[in-house]
């Protein structure tokens, strides 16, 4: 696709927006507008920091994935049983209205959820780590996991993070038998990337009667593959979300009401309802649909920079992601192993997600890890009395 000299955009997907095909010789400056968003990246990775190295706790912290995954159970729950979708509707529709109706609310859950969801993956992989999980048992708990909250959630970027991470891992412990499963693992990955990819398709009309039988996931799947049939050319967009890219090359080209630094504002301002603010910034990604079309598109960090700062984000970002970096060690300090994994997670999501949405995600996942350090010294004193 780039040695064509041509990004593609899968049409059926976008067909409702204004996003373009991007042809690399035609858009020369817009290129290096974007390769300078890049260098200021590697420019961040180079800025040295004055982090205290030194993990408090960090050889007594135990992750309590049971209460993790209760706290993401039950927020899934709330979001099924408000938006009407164990009784039966569309997936997008029931969802929207509920967010839409439910306000603050809805929101505050979603981001729990969230936050619940990148601990519970984390605890496991720290159970492996630390040999607390033999392999198979590892990778059948993160896989089964991350597929189903993929089912039931409907975002990929979880299970993205995930096969980044046991593919790290698998690599670092067992370089060579890794590079010799190489023939069998390409094709698995090209299977699962293929689901993951047209999932898309089926989630909208899966639980139109409700929670989905097998006969309905089958026949979603079927659908799916009518709309997008097994290619190599667009499986690679598709599994890569290339479009990204394409978005931010259109934004270049022409965005011009900057936000001034609006969305990086939301941490602060989100759990006011628009009654009583009606200008509330809207989150990035509703911002650049609205200005190329359609209902949400990513920006990924260096898209939402531009919006705000225009070229100025070049100079900001670095700065901003340093910070950021700093900010969210210092707060993981005390958990150890645990806190590298967290790290990674939030080092995709931040790239990919709107900034500030991920980090109230980071906000109250450490809520949750204080919370339930506290409840158990807490437990603790009063047993032992």
């Amino acid at each position: 696709m780039i040695l064509s000299g041509v990004l593609l955009l899968s049409e059926k997907d976008f067909y409702y927006t204004t996003v373009n095909h991007v042809v690399l010789k035609s858009n020369i400056d817009t290129s290096f507008v974007l390769i300078a968003f890049i260098f200021s990246i590697i420019v961040y990775l180079y800025i040295p920091s004055k982090i205290n190295n030194k993990k408090q706790g960090a050889n007594i912290f135990k992750p309590s994935i049971k209460y993790y995954l209760i706290i993401y159970i039950v927020g899934m729950l709330f979001v099924f049983i408000g938006s009407g979708l164990l009784e039966g509707g569309n997936w997008y529709q029931n969802r929207h209205h509920f967010f839409k109706s439910s306000g603050a609310i809805a929101v505050l859950v979603a981001f729990i959820i969230n936050s619940a969801k990148v601990l519970v993956i984390s605890s496991i992989v720290y159970k492996w780590i630390k040999g607390e999980l033999n392999f198979f048992k590892f990778l059948f708990f993160v896989v089964s996991f991350a597929f189903l909250d993929m089912f039931f959630s409907g975002n990929r970027i979880y299970l993205f993070c995930t096969a980044i991470i046991i593919g790290l891992l698998l690599f670092k412990k067992y370089p060579k038998k890794t590079l010799i499963s190489f023939p069998i693992l390409v094709p698995s990955v090209f299977v699962l990337g293929y689901f993951a990819s047209i999932f898309r398709h089926m989630r909208g009309p899966l639980f139109a009667e409700g929670l989905p039988t097998w006969n309905i996931f089958v026949e979603s799947l079927k659908r799916a593959m009518l709309l997008e049939p097994p290619n190599f050319t667009y499986f690679f967009i598709g599994i890569s979300e290339s479009v990204n890219v394409n978005v931010m090359y259109d934004l270049f080209r022409g965005y011009n009401d900057f936000l001034y630094g609006a969305t990086y504002l939301k941490p602060f301002v989100f759990y006011l309802p628009r009654s009583i603010w009606e200008n509330k910034p809207q989150s990035i990604t509703v911002l650049a649909a609205d200005y190329l079309g359609g209902a949400s598109l990513v920006t990924t960090v260096i898209g939402e920079m531009y919006m705000n700062f225009y070229l100025f984000g070049i100079i900001i970002l670095p700065i901003l992601l340093w910070y950021t970096d700093v900010l969210l060690t210092n707060a993981l300090k005390s958990y150890g192993l645990m806190s590298n994994i967290v790290m990674f997670f939030f080092g995709i999501l931040i790239f990919r997600m709107p900034f500030s949405d991920e980090f109230l995600v980071f906000v109250f996942l450490v809520i949750i890890l204080k919370a339930f350090h506290y409840f158990k010294k807490f437990r603790f004193v009063i047993k032992s009395v």
